[in-house]
């Protein structure tokens, strides 16, 4: 095991089985069919997938599910204690467009049997999704509203998110646009204001600790659920594809991976760094030939 000490975390980076990592989030199959035609001619592995001291995938569903598809054997990890305070979830909020105005909200909440509640700010509904982690919200240019299901259809943070996807669906069904935003950028930074066709949703405000119980009970959350933001990520370890097939034992692996490790030089970036078409908020450790 290679480790690299951080002021907030420690990073552990290993080989593991395949077998051994659990998705708590399902992926996007065109995204996961793009990956798998991308990979065919990888011939390293750039960057390892996040996971929790149980391998719990934090960070990496798309890249796991390809490795599975392929039939790897091994997959390159970098191991974080996931309940330590500087690790952060975080949400992707979804941007609607082509939405005709807020009216469509009201049919698709009515047709779901679902409650709306007008909302005179964000702020307002920061405070009341804060309360109820299992509620959606809608930001517009004339207010917010709160959308609540009823708690025979939603009773965990797993049916919360099924029962916005279904909200979604629908919506798509309209002719509604929907891609995804940073949370952050609308609740923290203003970054992004609907313009008149357009509306924000909020997605639900589930912890750390329901994305682990959901893993203990053999549940996945949709897609673009979860965001983990982590104070540091190794990048480039650059793991040949050939070894993480070959038929040799997990002992034997990595230790050809703590020596391909120890040979690299370590180049140490604050946030806020754009890498390889990627904006990272956290600090990187990012791996470099010293020979080139």
């Amino acid at each position: 095991m290679y480790r690299i000490e951080t002021e907030t975390l420690e990073l552990q980076l290993e080989i593991v089985p395949v077998s051994s990592l659990v998705p708590h989030e399902e992926i996007i199959p065109d995204a996961a069919d793009r990956l798998i035609l991308e990979f065919s001619n990888w011939t390293n592995l750039q960057n390892p997938v996040i996971v929790d001291e149980n391998f719990m995938v934090l960070d990496g569903h798309h890249r796991f599910f390809v490795f599975k598809a392929l039939h790897f054997n091994y997959i390159p990890v970098c191991r974080i204690n996931y309940l330590r305070d500087s690790v952060q979830l975080r949400y992707w909020f979804r941007i609607l467009t082509k939405t005709g105005g807020e009216h469509q909200i009201r049919a698709v909440t009515a047709s779901m049997q679902a409650s709306l509640r007008k909302i005179p700010d964000k702020e307002g509904l920061a405070a009341l999704m804060g309360k109820n982690p299992y509620c959606w919200g809608v930001q517009g240019t004339r207010g917010c509203y709160l959308v609540t299901c009823d708690t025979g259809t939603v009773c965990d943070a797993v049916s919360a998110y099924r029962a916005l996807e279904e909200f979604q669906t629908r919506l798509r069904k309209k002719g509604v646009d929907i891609r995804y935003i940073p949370c952050q950028n609308i609740t923290e930074h203003d970054s992004v204001v609907p313009e008149p066709d357009q509306l924000i949703l909020w997605t639900p405000q589930i912890t750390k600790e329901m994305v682990v119980e959901t893993v203990r009970q053999g549940k996945k959350f949709p897609p673009k659920a979860t965001r983990h933001l982590v104070p540091a990520r190794p990048l480039h370890v650059d793991v040949p594809t050939r070894w993480l097939k070959e038929d040799i034992s997990l002992r034997e692996i990595n230790r050809r991976f703590t020596e391909l490790l120890k040979k690299k030089g370590i180049k140490r970036f604050g946030s806020g760094q754009v890498v390889n078409g990627r904006f990272y908020e956290e600090e990187l450790f990012v791996f470099y030939d010293k020979e080139q």
